[in-house]
């Protein structure tokens, strides 16, 4: 299992995937798996085109961590909104990424 900073950079392409995961590692493939039990969960929208709105992104936009994405996650936690997937408590903005990895990935629930 990835710990939180791996899954940050994988999921909002903070640093080159390889550079953060370590020997051995696939971030990206790690978020696609929690994407897809969030997906099962039923705990984010299940299409591509809901996650994208309900995260502000348009068709053309690509997640980066910035200020933005780090508020959202923080006033998740601060407004209690998170969700409980398998060992992970998410911030919701956090569980929407990772589903829209998994869905990007071809790997939807």
């Amino acid at each position: 299992m990835m710990d939180r900073r791996i899954f940050l950079a994988a999921v909002l392409g903070a640093a080159p995937v390889a550079a953060v995961a370590g020997p051995g590692r696939d971030a990206a493939a790690d978020a696609a798996r929690i994407g897809r039990a969030v997906l099962r969960a039923g705990a984010a929208e299940r299409d591509a085109a809901g996650l994208r709105a309900a995260l502000g992104l348009d068709s053309s936009a690509e997640a980066s961590l910035d200020g933005t994405w780090r508020a959202a996650i923080r006033a998740d936690y601060a407004g209690g909104r998170i969700v409980h997937v398998e060992d992970w408590v998410l911030a919701r903005t956090e569980a929407r990424l990772c589903a829209l990895v998994a869905l990007s990935a071809g790997a939807g629930a």
